[in-house]
């Protein structure tokens, strides 16, 4: 499990900014309705989320935990258009100017994730669909999730 914690931090530190300097205001995506702006908005949301600034309610039920968590936290494909547990699925307002302060802050969220699993991780914080999860389960998540995205995007190659 080290190795893929390592893959996992390497990811989100060294990869994951450059992929995101290559993603243009103007892309579309391969499936879905968000644009590039709305897709690193929501992963902003997503690591503010895992930080604990703010909490949502667990929707999956106490059986499904576990098996949901597992399938959270391995490097392979999620299910495309997932759809949000509260049912609001429309696009949200943007909340930052432009792509690239948006690009900028989502950076920056992902430098504190790291830092935060490095320093402290075993701090638990709830996931919607995994229920408590580490600071480890977290940026093991979070590679996923944004792989997921990136390949949304033509940005990283599909799974297949």
């Amino acid at each position: 499990m080290s190795n893929e914690i390592a893959a996992a931090r390497t990811f989100l530190s060294d990869e994951l900014p450059s992929l995101l300097d290559q993603l243009k205001p103007d892309q579309k995506p391969e499936w879905g309705i968000m644009t590039p702006q709305h897709m690193v908005e929501h992963l902003i949301i997503t690591a503010k989320l895992s930080l604990g600034r703010f909490n949502v309610p667990i929707a999956s039920s106490l059986e499904e935990l576990e098996k949901r968590k597992k399938h959270l936290i391995t490097d392979g494909p999620m299910k495309k258009s997932i759809q949000m547990p509260n049912g609001n699925n429309d696009l949200k307002p943007l909340k930052f100017p432009n792509l690239e302060e948006a690009v900028k802050t989502l950076k920056e969220a992902m430098e504190e994730v790291v830092k935060r699993e490095e320093h402290q991780p075993e701090t638990k914080v709830n996931h919607p669909f995994g229920g408590p999860m580490t600071a480890t389960e977290w940026v093991l998540f979070h590679r996923k999730h944004i792989k997921h995205h990136l390949i949304q995007f033509g940005l990283l190659p599909d799974y297949v």
